[in-house]
């Protein structure tokens, strides 16, 4: 029948491959059930690519992490390229003006937040902040080639020639991407990718073997590619991925509640259940 291999998204460091097991596991299963009009299927042949130990600080002391612990938010840590960068990033996702009137705005108790930052916390009050700051490690994939390199090999490990499905959420989805553009000779039945950032300037820029700017077709090595986003969704509100990689099928836009970028939401969709459903139909007896 074929495995599922999920590729977890930003901000997993604290977390490893049995603990993100343990909560896609069964969101995945809801999807599936949900596609099956309720009806209980087995348990989906899940394995998961980790790799966020790669963004795991290690101080080399205790000094260093106290240190690093009085330093402030994360945003007062950013070099001038990449705070201009998600400055850039913010401008795509917010209405026009929305940098400019949140500048005029007084600052009140987060003085030294930047202006595009406080924007963002006030159109996406739910977790937009943690979001568009987590874009950090999608720049650090694409332009840090040690970073990349450590990332790619972890999904290498966990990508075994008997995957029919590669659900790829947030940076995740890129790293899909990535993967699928670094084995030419790869068939793959199904890429899903869920609450994805492929269509940020930022991230198709970075893209190495990306002509920016230019629309591409679904890479010849995947038979079909479903995209699944919450419109409300900071990190994926770029829009339809069909935009630039014409043939994606863009599913209707879900509603992840509260939580718009949660990959649990997103795993336990009707949408995502029937794409699995299409590339693994012995999940449902045959009757996809």
């Amino acid at each position: 029948m074929g495995t599922v291999v999920g590729i977890h998204g930003i901000g997993q460091q604290q977390l490893g491959r049995q603990q993100l097991l343990t909560a896609w596991q069964p969101a995945l299963g809801d999807g599936v059930e949900r596609a099956c009009d309720g009806r209980k299927v087995p348990n989906v042949p899940l394995n998961m690519a980790f790799y966020g130990d790669v963004f795991l600080s290690r101080p080399e002391s205790a000094a260093a992490s106290k240190a690093g612990a009085a330093s402030g938010p994360w945003w007062e840590r950013l070099d001038e390229a990449t705070s201009a960068e998600l400055e850039s990033t913010a401008g795509e996702l917010l209405p026009e003006g929305a940098i400019q009137e949140a500048n005029a705005r007084p600052a009140k108790a987060r003085t030294r937040m930047p202006g595009f930052l406080r924007a963002i916390d006030r159109h996406f009050p739910a977790g937009g902040l943690l979001a568009i700051g987590d874009l950090v490690q999608v720049r650090r994939y694409l332009s840090d080639a040690e970073v990349k390199a450590r990332v790619d090999a972890a999904v290498d490990a966990a990508v075994t020639p008997e995957c029919a499905v590669l659900i790829g959420h947030s940076l995740g989805s890129v790293v899909a991407f990535e993967y699928v553009r670094r084995h030419p000779g790869l068939r793959l039945p199904l890429l899903v990718t869920l609450g994805s950032p492929l269509g940020l300037n930022l991230v198709r820029r970075l893209m190495p073997n990306v002509s920016y700017g230019v629309s591409f077709g679904i890479p010849p090595t995947v038979r079909a590619w479903v995209n699944v986003r919450d419109p409300r969704d900071p990190v994926a509100s770029a829009g339809p991925l069909g935009q630039w990689w014409p043939g994606v099928d863009d599913v209707p836009p879900v509603d992840n509640g509260r939580d718009a970028h949660s990959a649990t939401a997103y795993l336990g969709k009707k949408a995502t259940g029937q794409a699995v459903l299409a590339a693994l139909p012995g999940l449902s007896g045959g009757r996809a």
